[in-house]
């Protein structure tokens, strides 16, 4: 399909520009509190909080990392002009009677409701350029091109990219009804290798540590003290610290924020991390350390766990990791000997790699090893536990599946090389695109640009005969798109969620609030965009709500609340529950046990066949499955989140990339991009001072950041923030995007995983 992509002013005009022209000129112009301490008491029943001072009249829920700490908002003259944190919140607060607060990201929702570089108005592609359209005209524009795209291509063919996105709807409308079965979501660019592993050998695939009740806590390549889930989080770290005299290790090639606040930081070789976990196994059933009751009864497979680590001693593991043979076998005793109160926090740190399967694997069955699962201060077992009602069976409305019985066009895409035994990976999309096999795209709060093999995906988007998007910003793919309908910001419509994972280890909880304004210029909240559409494509009867608040409140019946009294008190507790629920029906896997081997996961044999690797813990080296730097790309690099910039949704902010650049020292009026960290050791010989532009180039491509030389990250390694550059959001795009870097040939066999360790080399001097 015939498609440009167009250039806007910041003030929203049309300054229309063909694609070849933006791709030459990779134009794209368009577009804090920290962790508290003690606070006000909160009801046993809910917050209850009551403000009273002026000004502070709506309440909120905030969602830039997808995690609902609550606020408060202060409203003067009808606009947003302070934020704070409810005292005692599951998700912003250590627990009752604490101070509730906001990170950066959270306080920047201000900044972002008023920006304006956001997307003001509905937007159709005509006659090759995006013009500015009624929301009526849009609406049909969409319904128009699905039903056209089905005719022509069937829904098979149609992708359903989605990102931090605030209504299920779409789902029910676009695969259940429409029938496309293709739903593209985050886990193979963000935490599959983990939670897909965790799952298999423990039923839970996200198991939270219980900070707050830990006496011993490694964060291994996460940073937990500044990219979490929640101010909970750090918040419970410096409990344990201050009330349990709680031992923090982090292990990590970078010395984090976490690393700061840690009793020992072990700067590991890169990708070695698996080799680590089977040492510390080693080491913690020689000295007889393990959990013998809960190994006995509780897991499967232990005999080959055993053989598996029986040679890996810390000796053999410092060769490996760097890392010498005491501290490791004196992290192991100390983890062990505080079990079960005692935990290891990952992420992305480690399930970005070409090896992340088998490190997870590697890494989880530690915790099997010591029995820390679902007890105070381990792995916790978190749960809802509200009764909350189903909003469509409360309004009678049934769905059919027509998404069961379309032909699986994109199956050919799950085999080996590019498996994913969970969801379709973002890395082999553009192929399936240059393939013919895909040919649409609806996209909802989702840039595959910044994602993985951003110069396949640059070509893909181009191939695509429709795209549709749900998005608050210009951007790579939204300027490429044929329709777009602007969400607001999440100040600007109702919110809700329940959960378990939070503060209060014993209770789940349920957590909304009311719009605290007025949606911004021509924009809607993403009920209202997507009850508009299905009424345009004659699915109106599955939509019976008026506003989101009805939908809200349905599910609400359940409990015998409303919206309206939920955003009075910000949160309200579900009933309490116990640990060990193991105890009761065993775990949620094959053999209701703990499995150290998973040859009980069909998915999972199948897969680990086709890679060539066992299904018992292993270690895999860095290069079996991945690249490793040489001569010509002699440094490794990869990239990383940071505190004060959300996932891709915050690069336009001032105040946010003020922050970062104080975050590093490196305060640049002419520069507002992401930095690139390196060692001295590497940057002296290449002429490389603190504040110079480089360029960062890989067999894939290159990108241009300003460095910072820093002692914390180890000699080799270089990094970066993601989400910025080529094809992001920010203005005049800004800065790198480090996917341009990567290509889909780099990910991991089984999950199907981005393999964001990309081999590279640095030199002096690069555009600013």
């Amino acid at each position: 399909m015939a498609r440009m992509t167009d250039k806007k002013n910041t003030d929203g005009s049309d300054s229309g520009i063909d694609r070849r022209t933006f791709l030459k000129t990779s134009a794209g112009a368009a577009a804090a509190a920290g962790v508290g301490s003690a606070g006000m008491a909160a009801t046993q029943e809910a917050s209850a909080q009551s403000d009273t001072e002026e000004g502070w009249t709506a309440s909120g829920s905030c969602w830039d990392c997808h995690q609902l700490c609550g606020q408060r908002v202060k409203i003067q003259d009808g606009k947003a002009t302070e934020l704070k944190g409810v005292d005692g919140h599951p998700r912003g607060s250590a627990g009752e009677g604490r101070d509730g607060t906001l990170c950066s990201k959270g306080h920047a929702q201000i900044e972002k409701a008023y920006d304006p570089y956001r997307i003001k108005e509905p937007h159709v592609r005509k006659n090759g350029e995006l013009k500015k359209v009624s929301w009526d005209e849009a609406l049909q524009e969409a319904a128009d091109l699905f039903r056209e795209f089905k005719d022509e291509h069937g829904p098979e063919k149609l992708m359903l990219m989605h990102g931090y996105d605030t209504d299920d709807m779409w789902t029910k409308l676009l695969m259940n009804i429409y029938g496309s079965p293709n739903k593209v979501g985050h886990t193979t660019i963000c935490h599959g290798p983990w939670s897909d592993t965790w799952a298999w050998m423990g039923g839970v695939g996200r198991p939270w540590g219980d900070n707050k009740n830990a006496e011993y806590i490694i964060n291994w390549g996460r940073n937990e003290m500044e990219s979490f889930n929640g101010q909970w989080q750090p918040k419970g770290i410096l409990d344990a610290k201050e009330k349990n005299d709680a031992t923090l290790v982090t292990i990590d090639p970078r010395y984090t924020k976490t690393a700061q606040h840690s009793d020992t930081w072990i700067p590991i070789e890169p990708r070695a991390d698996g080799a680590l976990a089977l040492a510390m196994g080693n080491v913690i059933i020689e000295e007889g350390l393990y959990d013998e009751e809960f190994v006995d009864n509780w897991t499967y497979g232990f005999e080959e766990y055993r053989q598996a680590v029986a040679d890996k001693t810390p000796e053999w593991a410092e060769d490996e990791t760097g890392v010498d043979a005491e501290t490791i076998r004196k992290t192991a005793i100390g983890f062990a000997e505080a079990a079960p109160n005692c935990h290891i926090s990952i992420w992305t740190g480690i399930t970005n790699a070409g090896n992340g399967h088998k490190t997870a694997q590697n890494i989880h069955a530690l915790n099997g090893l010591v029995g820390n699962l679902d007890r105070p201060g381990g792995h916790r077992f978190f749960k809802a536990t509200v009764d909350l009602a189903d909003p469509y069976g409360e309004a009678g409305v049934e769905f059919p599946a027509n998404h069961e019985d379309v032909p699986q066009v994109l199956s050919d895409y799950e085999e080996y090389p590019f498996h994913h035994v969970r969801g379709l990976s973002y890395t082999v999309l553009p192929e399936a695109v240059q393939n013919g096999d895909a040919t649409g795209l609806f996209a909802y709060w989702a840039n595959p640009l910044k994602n993985s093999a951003t110069q396949e995906w640059f070509d893909a988007l181009d191939e695509l005969d429709m795209i549709v998007a749900i998005d608050a910003y210009w951007n790579g793919m939204t300027r490429r798109a044929d329709v777009v309908l602007p969400e607001s910001s999440q100040l600007e419509k109702p919110m809700f969620g329940a959960g378990g994972p939070g503060s209060y280890s014993q209770r789940g909880w349920v957590t909304g609030s009311k719009a605290a304004i007025e949606p911004q210029w021509n924009t809607k909240p993403g009920f209202d965009i997507l009850k508009g559409l299905s009424q345009k494509m004659g699915y109106g009867n599955y939509v019976p709500w008026d506003s989101k608040e009805e939908k809200i409140n349905d599910a609400l019946s359940g409990m015998g609340l409303t919206l309206d009294e939920l955003d009075e008190k910000s949160f309200v507790f579900g009933d309490e529950y116990g640990y060990e629920s193991w105890k009761d029906g065993g775990f949620n896997t094959a053999t209701g046990k703990f499995e150290f081997v998973l040859d009980n996961v069909e998915a999972y044999v199948k897969a680990a066949e086709q890679a060539g690797v066992s299904t018992a813990p292993e270690y895999i080296p860095a290069g079996e499955f991945g690249q490793m730097p040489d001569d010509e790309y002699p440094l490794e690099f990869t990239d990383t989140f940071v505190e004060q910039i959300s996932r891709g949704g915050d690069q336009t902010l001032d105040h946010s990339k003020e922050l970062l650049a104080e975050r590093w020292g490196l305060e640049h009026k002419d520069y507002r991009g992401n930095y690139l960290l390196i060692n001295p050791e590497d940057a002296d010989p290449r002429g490389i001072e603190d504040g110079n532009m480089v360029t960062v180039e890989s067999p894939a491509g290159s990108i241009s950041l300003m460095a910072h030389v820093t002692e914390g990250i180890k000699p080799g390694y270089v990094t970066t923030s993601w989400g910025w550059g080529e094809g992001s959001i920010t203005p005049d795009e800004e800065g790198g995007n480090s996917m341009m870097l990567h290509s889909a040939d780099q990910i991991e066999p089984v999950i199907g995983m981005a393999d964001r360790h990309i081999k590279v080399e640095v030199t002096n001097g690069g555009e600013q």
